[in-house]
């Protein structure tokens, strides 16, 4: 069976530079078809759920959402965030035995993110029998899967070929797409059965995408211990795995947050509100996807000037996606909101402006994030999720206490342009110290 997967040219056998510029924006453009594809479908589960539910079981949804994006950060930090480093550098010649390895990984943190969530279901099911802990039977059941499906598209980010994740997320996308018109044809629509469908819709995108990347072909030659792979991973992201974490205080406990101090209905509003926010985080996060595995090599073979120019390329082009993605939602917030939710929503729709003025900082620092990364500096991601989630608990809870959605939304201002005034800092600091030690 041929390997179907490309292996990137070197920019030596690239015959001019508008030949390797056209390489690059071909892979950066599947990239985000991929990441599209992904986030297009759970966008579109959020409107059929936002149109079909409840505000009340809505609310539940969101928050079942973010306790499982919650329990998924250990596995976001101790395997996919090295495997973008690890597999394009210590990896490379033996890719095939390290995503084997990694697969091992995979089978005791999915499990084990679905054996939690489902302990947890079981529990609320005991003391506070609402539409909660039905929506977090789904995720205990879509948990293993979904992430069975990040792990192999960022398989094959490792080796520039973002053209096969596209037959993943396409296949996804389609299998998602059938499975809840079937529930909207059978008039079952409810957050348990989205979360099934999700399921069963990133088995089969895996399957796809182990066929492809021959994961099952065995290779004496390609053979890595996921012990070592694990030590090394575990070296890596112990420091993101706190940081992730920090991330999720910083945005997704206004979730707990709002259903506690506001009620269910208004976890509701709030993601409604976020939906918004979700195609243009897609998007920046595959592009930082795509860069980080180039953005190390580029620090590793030419140094940290090479470095820094490519990362103003990859600012200027986060900042013009961003800023003309929110223009738009702005201008036109009344008529999408109405076009979307049918007038569910229509009494939070003057708050989207705060939900863009707060997003802005938090897509403008996704860029230095992608220097340390290269940098392997796990540290000052640490530092910039610290402050984004002191200031999330710090004022986010007197305010949404106070103040209600708005509160909790000039919070998240709050949260993320701190994040991004100290990414900056910390950027600037790490090249005055670097050109000082030159």
């Amino acid at each position: 069976m041929a390997d179907l997967t490309v292996q990137p040219l070197p920019s030596a056998f690239l015959p001019s530079r508008f030949s390797r510029a056209m390489f690059w924006a071909t892979r950066g453009s599947l990239a985000l078809m991929d990441q599209g594809l992904i986030a297009a479908s759970n966008f579109g589960i959020g409107i059929v759920l936002a149109r079909s539910l409840s505000p009340q079981e809505y609310g539940s949804y969101a928050l079942a959402y973010a306790i499982f994006l919650l329990l998924s950060l250990a596995y976001q930090a101790i395997v996919l965030e090295p495997q973008r480093v690890f597999g394009s550098t210590l990896f490379e010649n033996s890719q095939r035995g390290y995503f084997r390895a990694l697969l091992r990984i995979h089978s005791g943190l999915g499990l084990g993110t679905g054996f939690v969530l489902g302990g947890l279901a079981l529990l609320l099911h005991i003391l506070r029998p609402t539409a909660l802990p039905a929506a977090l039977a789904g995720v205990m059941i879509a948990a293993p899967c979904v992430l069975l499906l990040w792990l192999l598209r960022g398989a094959f980010y490792v080796r520039m070929s973002p053209q096969n994740a596209v037959a993943g997320s396409s296949v996804y996308c389609a299998v998602l797409l059938i499975g809840m018109a079937v529930l909207y044809y059978l008039r079952q629509l409810s957050a348990f059965g989205a979360f099934v469908a999700m399921a069963i819709a990133a088995l089969v995108g895996s399957v796809v995408l182990l066929i492809r990347f021959r994961l099952l072909a065995r290779s004496d030659q390609e053979l890595v211990g996921w012990k070592d792979v694990s030590l090394k991973h575990w070296e890596y992201g112990r420091w993101i795995l706190l940081s992730s974490f920090l991330t999720w205080l910083s945005g997704d406990v206004y979730y707990p947050l709002v259903s506690s101090m506001s009620g269910m209905a208004a976890a509701g509003d709030l993601r409604a509100l976020l939906n918004f926010s979700l195609p243009i985080a897609q998007a920046l996060n595959a592009l930082t996807v795509f860069t980080v595995p180039y953005a190390a090599r580029v620090y590793q073979t030419a140094g940290l000037s090479a470095l820094l120019a490519a990362i103003r390329k990859i600012g200027a082009v986060f900042v013009a996606i961003a800023v003309c993605y929110w223009a738009v939602v702005v201008v036109f917030n009344k008529p999408i909101m109405d076009a979307l939710y049918r007038g569910t929503y229509a009494d939070v729709a003057s708050l989207l402006p705060l939900i863009a003025i707060g997003s802005l900082p938090w897509n403008f620092a996704y860029v230095p994030t992608i220097a340390f990364r290269a940098f392997r500096s796990s540290v000052s991601l640490l530092v910039i999720y610290c402050v984004s989630s002191a200031i999330s608990l710090g004022i986010g809870i007197p305010a949404t206490r106070m103040y209600g959605l708005r509160g909790t939304l000039w919070a998240m201002i709050l949260s993320y342009a701190a994040a991004l005034v100290t990414a900056l800092m910390l950027l600037w600091r790490k090249v005055q110290a670097d050109r000082v030690t030159e």
